[in-house]
């Protein structure tokens, strides 16, 4: 039987050091080591912990027989980063200050005796009672042990204002916001500020089509670039670009960015000065950091046919195949429905891919096999790949997925989604596709950006020949 693996990592609880403990969800687990004299639980900040003793860490070991196998992995590379950030200069962290919350709601959607509602779950109901208990609007249904508010946006803006500071709201998937400024106090809600990113920002943001996940990326980037300059008595519409600049480097640095969020940084400063402000000379005065130019991750096609053959479910079998055999994106799969699938021309439409583009893909004979496979099995409705509850599946399901196959395929290097499509790119280069067709089929504006698998493709460089190969040294 496999070991069950303990995370340990070394922290400090009330000005003392300590071992922190966790693992993956596990009751039986907890109240064992709740029993033993040694450890003791923090409800509030959720920690399980005992005093920093190689001594408890062994007796944990001899007791639990070899069934817990603990890692210190983590232990050690934190260990590690806090003894290169613990100079004498070290840079104090620019941060907003946050709430703590301990009590958490999420919005659904559903119907009640006939009417569509918003209902509000969560696992701290009477907490969530002292809050909520006076709202006129909040009422509260003991057989779903759930709250319920009318179906109208404006509620949940109320509602936020109501709970800051108390109790956290989350969306369900399935929840979709059309007021970008209600969406943006979502995003807000655990910053400890009344500063709020300009609205007409973010409509700009909207009106060019960019997407949800990016226009919250240059909100936050932004967002902290505000509050700075607030908070050192700036006027954001009246720096200079060379502030600009410095304001910028030592955000970055002082958090320790890393060149993509720099960068994400930058894009999210440009685009209020440029678009909104219409200062054009931004663009070409504030300077930005070079480029990391890391390659993409691609796996063997001896290591994909384990991780496609490791997957016992059909489903979860049938979504990795088309990542693979298709080049998509994770977002681009759970948007994908039924009418997508042609079987008769043997293609796939990819509707609004990134940047809003379509495009379309080939349909292989095994992939639509399995195709038929899967529908007779699931028969999904709207969607190719629908979630539980009958709507749309989720990224984070989706990862979630591929992380169990690759433990059952017992692949060494943890896959992302992402190498799923590098490795299409890179397998159809090296069996001698014309980089403008992958291109194409990857949804690429250019074929500059495409040209980064010429240098991942392992075809001609391992056929070369080493000059070690002509020595004679055996």
């Amino acid at each position: 039987m496999k070991a069950i693996q303990i995370y340990l990592r070394e922290t400090t609880y009330q000005g003392k050091i300590v071992f922190q403990y966790s693992f993956h969800k596990n009751l039986k687990l907890f109240k064992w080591m709740l029993g033993l004299e040694y450890f003791k639980y923090d409800r509030k900040q959720k920690m399980l912990y005992s005093e920093a003793t190689d001594e408890v860490v062994d007796m944990l070991e001899i007791a639990s027989k070899g069934k817990l196998a603990i890692n210190k992995h983590y232990f050690r590379k934190e260990l590690v980063t806090q003894a290169q950030h613990s100079t004498v200069n070290r840079l104090n962290k620019i941060s907003i200050p946050k709430y703590l919350y301990n009590t958490r709601l999420t919005v659904k959607l559903a119907r009640v005796n006939d009417e569509d509602v918003f209902l509000l779950t969560s696992e701290h109901i009477l907490r969530c009672k002292e809050v909520l208990s006076t709202v006129d609007f909040v009422g509260y249904s003991r057989r779903l042990s759930a709250f319920i508010i009318p179906l109208k946006e404006q509620y949940l803006l109320k509602l936020l204002c109501i709970c800051r500071g108390k109790i956290f709201i989350s969306l369900h998937q399935h929840v979709k916001i059309q007021s970008l400024y209600l969406q943006s106090c979502f995003w807000r809600q655990c910053y400890n500020t009344d500063i709020s990113v300009p609205e007409e920002y973010l409509k700009h943001l909207k009106g060019h089509n960019y997407s949800t996940n990016t226009i919250q990326n240059y909100y936050s980037s932004f967002f902290i670039f505000q509050y700075y300059c607030f908070s050192t008595g700036r006027n954001i519409n009246q720096i200079s670009p060379t502030e600009i600049n410095d304001i910028v480097l030592k955000i970055s640095s002082h958090n320790y960015y890393s060149t993509s969020a720099t960068q994400m940084m930058i894009n999210a400063v440009v685009y209020y000065y440029k678009n909104v402000l219409q200062l054009k000379q931004c663009k070409n005065e504030i300077r930005r950091p070079q480029k990391e130019k890391a390659l993409p991750k691609v796996m063997a096609k001896e290591d994909i046919e384990l991780l496609l053959n490791s997957c016992t479910n059909l489903k979860h079998k049938t979504m990795l195949s088309i990542l693979y055999a298709c080049g998509l994106r994770a977002g681009e799969i759970i948007n994908l429905k039924i009418d997508d699938i042609n079987s008769k021309r043997m293609l796939i439409s990819i509707q609004k891919g990134k940047g809003y583009k379509d495009r379309t893909v080939m349909l292989s004979e095994k992939l639509l096999q399995l195709l038929k496979e899967y529908y007779i099995s699931f028969k999904p409705r709207i969607y190719l790949f629908e979630g539980q509850y009958g709507d749309q599946y989720s990224v984070s399901s989706l990862r979630q997925v591929l992380n169990e196959a690759c433990k059952k395929a017992g692949l060494s290097q943890k896959a992302t989604l992402h190498w799923l499509r590098h490795s299409f790119a890179t397998h159809l280069l090296e069996g001698g596709t014309d980089i403008r067709y992958i291109q194409q089929l990857l949804g690429h504006s250019s074929t500059k950006t495409t040209e980064i698998y010429t240098y991942v493709s392992s075809k001609h460089i391992s056929q070369i020949k080493s000059p070690l190969d002509s020595l004679n040294i055996f």
